[in-house]
């Protein structure tokens, strides 16, 4: 029996067995081998007996007959080794009380019941001291007694649910409509097919529509209100550089593509404020204390993929969660997964004690698994298939929560309702509100998405309707549907624009709607939690990711078969990135007009037009902040404090002031993300910043010298050409010339925490956090204080150390199926390494191959075990 609680003898996989040598009854004074000592003999027990009480085992003359049997044991198994010496006589002590263990801990962590039934792959991990010390004579006994092992079974904690493997059906996407691919065959573009294209499958019972049946009163007046405010602006703008020549052409077309999307998010908010204003209606919710509260929910998964996050901080969210549940009578109802992709071995490590904690720290209703890829295959979307593939058939829907995602169980349990209410649903989306980050920049962030975030909202929902989008996480999901219709397609050429799909949420929706499901937005709902970055910097290197994997869905804008309003929703993530190089280029077209000029009237810019104009345009960008003012002061939602109202006019001064100076600086960030994606630069995907850290002046300078230099050169050119264009463009080259100080303003967590005291950019969350933030921000400093009160040391000599810590760990591992194979020369080479340099020798790439593998790590932990030195008895008393 090999790997502690699996049955497998994976000793025969390398052609020998490293089990004791059948010489029938066992001698009471075995011969001794020539070479060995009493002195080996001595230590041989010293190990053994060290091992025991590590196990938890406190009673002395058991520890003393025990080692001495085991000992024996291994004298008689190695007695004709003609290399037998002290060494050998303590490793093989050590393997044959590994076998033992295994022995006993696979009588507990059996995964069939009395009557055959299959239990949920499970392991005692944290309990095995324990329940080795109530009952430390099933080490010695050929079986446990029945009545132990049916108690001890109550310690097993489920890993993962017993597997249903059902497969997801491959999208073929098509790049080009129908109608497209007609005309490039007509054309000679692309060879014919002869195969009439597949009707997409509707099982919402919806079909896909064009665009003149999907439209209505809405979208017709928020259509004909930007297509006019669009218009009526570039003629303006034309008279205004119409002597310009050659320049006047592309300036306007620029002109009209970018106003076009501030007069749609302008014309948005407007309609959001109007609805806030107007509306009177409010959804009937049943309220907790209702008999019939969870009458007919079924059970549903939460599901959160974590990718070398921060442990304390994942798991003190999903104890918030589970504990939201419980506190309503809906912790049965739902099951919690952490899905982890992570590839730090020591964060992996971390992640399962933390697992193994909490779930012993948790009421008995509140399921909580977890599971490791060992290969994180197409990243988040790949990580979420896999949970669909493997138990997806347990579930009817899932929600899909971020690393630094909350939500109180109140709104878990209304999504489910809505769901369960609305069978034509395929996503509900339930935006979250930005929380618990205190620097001067995470404070804007938060307060205009509470401010700003209810009109844009409203009218993001009022258009919309249930064409809307999916953002990726806090969101849920009916599984069926999702597993036939949302499978990835590979996009055909290389990356970054081509290979598998980066930004995967709003692909999915779009896929999922294309089948006819709807995807709709619950705006009214609250109780819904993300972090944000706490600095410029860890909010651009996020964008970074965000600009490679929108600027993907440049290709699928023509896609066949999807939804006109997914391709808007396509379209706005493209350009949320794209206006930021067209801007600058509409910026230096202008500025070489200027020059070529020498001043406005020369430069044939009517300064009158151009003042009027770049007022409106500034009017539209910034009077939708002061619609989230009008809104939270006329129209209150119950939770908005008053101590909020008091002050938010400041608020919205101050995050005004902030937005219009590092507005230039992430216009050249989101360039350089463009163009480097367009030059096919692909951008690593790594675990996000989620602390509040400040921002150090060489982490400042070297992220923005350039921009520092862009405004200056800039403003001096200005200077000596064109002066009268000083004024327009103070407000970009402020913002730049100042970048480096700006940055380390913003990123300071005293100027955040001081604001907080004068009441400004306050949030409702601050002034009276909702329970599930509370449960949330104890139990994070909970974990901080026993992480400094706890053990310090390597975690991978830890597992290879500690037997418990080892059992845990080959357990969860056995659950996943997919270990990484290490022959055995490579094997002997890690351990020649290990015995030579020690275990920090081992490079990050061979440690997680190691943990990855059961007999590899059993293979150390007898190693690591046997050569170590044992402590004094009179330590363990302590």
């Amino acid at each position: 029996m090999s790997h502690l609680s699996s049955t497998t003898d994976v000793g025969a996989l390398y052609g020998h067995s490293f089990d004791a040598n059948q010489m029938g009854p066992v001698l009471p004074t075995p011969p001794l081998h020539r070479e060995l000592s009493d002195a080996d003999v001595r230590g041989a027990k010293s190990v053994v007996a060290d091992y025991l009480r590590d196990l938890g085992l406190t009673d002395p003359d058991f520890i003393a007959s025990e080692s001495k049997r085991i000992v024996n044991e291994s004298l008689a198994a190695i007695a004709e080794d003609p290399k037998t010496n002290g060494k050998r006589l303590r490793k093989m002590a050590i393997r044959l009380t590994v076998k033992k263990l295994a022995k006993w801990v696979h009588a507990i962590e059996v995964e069939h019941g009395a009557e055959g039934t299959p239990n949920p792959p499970g392991v005692i991990g944290a309990h095995l001291p324990e329940l080795l010390s109530l009952h430390p004579q099933g080490l010695v006994d050929e079986s446990l007694p029945e009545r132990f092992v049916a108690s001890a079974q109550t310690k097993r904690k489920p890993v993962v649910p017993p597997p249903v493997p059902k497969g997801m059906t491959k999208q073929k996407l098509p790049l080009l409509p129908r109608w497209g691919k007609q005309l490039a065959e007509v054309l000679g573009l692309c060879q014919a097919s002869h195969k009439k294209s597949d009707n997409i499958a509707s099982e919402g019972g919806e079909q896909p529509c064009s665009f003149r049946s999907c439209f209505n009163v809405t979208r017709g007046l928020l259509a004909f209100l930007t297509l006019l405010t669009t218009a009526t602006a570039a003629a303006v703008y034309w008279e205004t550089v119409s002597a310009t020549g050659i320049f006047q052409y592309p300036l306007v077309g620029m002109f009209v593509l970018l106003f076009f999307w501030i007069a749609f998010s302008f014309w948005t908010a407007t309609m959001g404020l109007a609805s806030i204003l107007m509306s009177k209606k409010q959804k009937k919710v049943i309220p907790v204390d209702d008999p019939e509260y969870l009458t007919g929910l079924p059970r549903s998964a939460i599901l959160m993929p974590i990718y070398n996050e921060d442990t304390a901080s994942v798991m003190a969210n999903l104890k918030a969660v589970a504990l939201s549940l419980k506190s309503i009578g809906a912790a049965d109802k739902f099951d919690l997964f952490v899905l982890s992709d992570t590839t730090n071995p020591d964060v992996w490590l971390e992640e399962e004690r933390a697992w193994a904690k909490l779930v012993i720290d948790l009421p008995e209703h509140c399921r909580v698994y977890y599971r490791h890829r060992a290969k994180n295959t197409s990243r988040k979307a790949g990580n979420i298939a896999d949970f669909c593939q493997r138990w997806g058939d347990h579930y009817p829907y899932m929600t899909v929560l971020d690393a630094d995602s909350v939500m109180s169980g109140e709104t878990l349990v209304e999504m489910v309702r809505r769901m369960e209410n609305d069978p034509q649903i395929g996503i509900l989306q339930v935006p979250p509100t930005p929380v618990n980050r205190q620097s001067f920049f995470a404070r804007t962030q938060q307060f205009a998405a509470q401010v700003y975030g209810r009109v844009f909202l409203e009218g993001f929902a009022l258009w919309s309707e249930c064409d809307g989008n999916y953002w990726g996480h806090n969101a849920i999901i009916r599984i069926k549907p999702f597993m036939e219709h949302c499978d990835l397609p590979v996009l055909p050429g290389n990356g970054p624009l081509g290979g598998e799909i980066l930004s995967h949420d709003f692909v999915e929706a779009a896929l999922m709607r294309r089948a006819g499901w709807k995807i709709c937005l619950a705006h009214d709902l609250q109780g819904s939690y993300e972090e944000c970055p706490t600095t410029m910097l860890d909010y651009a290197q996020r964008d970074q990711r965000w600009c490679q994997g929108n600027m993907q869905h440049m290709g699928l804008l023509l896609a066949d078969g999807f939804h006109p309003t997914s391709r808007l929703h396509l379209s706005m993530g493209v350009m949320s990135y794209l206006a930021s190089p067209l801007w600058l280029v509409f910026l230096t077209l202008s500025l070489v007009a200027a020059y070529l000029g020498g001043d406005a009237a020369a430069a044939g810019i009517n300064p009158w037009l151009a003042g009027g104009l770049f007022a409106a345009t500034m009017g539209m960008l910034l009077i939708p902040k002061a619609y989230g003012l009008f809104a939270l002061m006329l129209r209150p939602l119950p939770q908005d404090s008053p101590q909020i109202r008091q002050r938010a006019w400041l608020g919205v001064l101050l995050e005004t002031g902030v937005a219009i100076l590092i507005a230039p600086i992430m216009m050249l960030l989101h360039s350089q993300f463009v163009l480097a994606t367009l030059r096919g630069k692909k951008v690593k995907w790594n675990a996000q910043q989620r602390d509040d850290v400040g921002v150090s002046l060489t982490d400042a300078f070297m992220m923005h010298w350039a921009h520092t230099l862009v405004g200056v050169t800039a403003t001096a050119i200005l200077c000596f050409t064109a002066p009268t264009f000083l004024l327009w463009l103070s407000p970009v080259l402020v913002g730049l010339v100042f970048s480096v100080p700006l940055s380390m303003l913003l990123g300071s967590l005293e100027i955040g925490k001081k604001m907080k005291g004068q009441g400004l950019l306050l949030i409702n969350e601050e002034v009276e956090a909702p329970e599930v933030l509370k449960v949330q921000r104890a139990a994070l400093a909970k974990s901080s204080r026993e992480k400094q009160a706890g053990p310090k040391g390597d975690l991978f000599e830890m597992v290879l150390l500690d037997p418990a810590y080892l059992v845990l760990h080959l357990g969860i591992l056995r659950t996943s199926e997919r270990e990484i194979p290490i022959f055995r020369d490579q094997l002997m080479a890690i351990q020649a390494v290990v015995k030579r340099d020690g275990l920090h020798a081992l490079p990050p790439k061979i440690r997680f191959q190691v943990q990855n593998n059961r007999y590899a790590m059993e293979q150390l932990h007898i190693q690591l075990r046997s050569q170590r030195k044992p402590k004094s008895p009179l330590a363990y008393r302590s």
